[in-house]
């Protein structure tokens, strides 16, 4: 509840600052660093960790590319995807974040979402892109879901990565490996602990 209250007061914050200017609104404006508040994606995204830790029904694990696999898996393995995948090291330290990302915002007419969007201020960072979709209402904003872009070296091939966490149903994996010489490999990998979402 106290991650869920500061991420309201980041929104609440971010949705108030157009309405002191007569300027007509923009569709994305950039804010100063030193007068927002980043969410905490990481926090965000452990919370709904934990609520999947305290849930009983089986977590589906899909697989496609080169040969298609699917298993149930136990709550130790989804933490150990969880973590390696979308708790990465540009995301464990709030104030580094914000010392190297820079936060834009829009909102999204078409799929009625706010999205917090953040880059990196250098091209040193593993994380290349984040975005946080969150739905306003008139009562509390919900966290849609978390989306991240990646890019990292394994020997001498390119490994891009784009992740989609769907708070409180599944989170996908879409790696694309460039070796040097050949065509690009791409595979996914889909974690779903929502039963509703086993056919997706």
């Amino acid at each position: 509840m106290i991650l869920m209250a500061a991420c309201c007061m980041a929104i609440f914050s971010c949705k108030e600052k157009p309405a002191k200017t007569t300027a007509p609104e923009q569709p994305s404006f950039p804010v100063p660093d030193q007068v927002i508040s980043y969410l905490p994606i990481g926090d965000l995204i452990r919370e709904d960790i934990r609520r999947v830790d305290s849930f009983s029904a089986g977590i589906l694990y899909k697989k496609e590319g080169g040969r298609k696999d699917s298993a149930y898996i136990d709550t130790a393995k989804f933490n150990q995807l969880a973590a390696k995948y979308f708790l990465v090291a540009d995301l464990s330290d709030t104030a580094k974040f914000q010392q190297n990302f820079r936060q834009t915002s829009l909102m999204d007419e078409t799929t009625e979402l706010l999205n917090f969007i953040y880059e990196p201020k250098n091209a040193e960072t593993t994380l290349r892109k984040a975005v946080v979709y969150i739905k306003p209402s008139l009562n509390v904003d919900k966290v849609n879901r978390v989306y991240l872009e990646t890019e990292s070296m394994e020997g001498d091939t390119l490994v891009q990565q784009k992740l989609t966490w769907v708070m409180e149903h599944y989170f996908i994996i879409l790696t694309i490996k460039h070796p040097p010489k050949g065509e690009a490999v791409s595979s996914i990998e889909k974690v779903i602990w929502d039963a509703q979402s086993y056919a997706d």
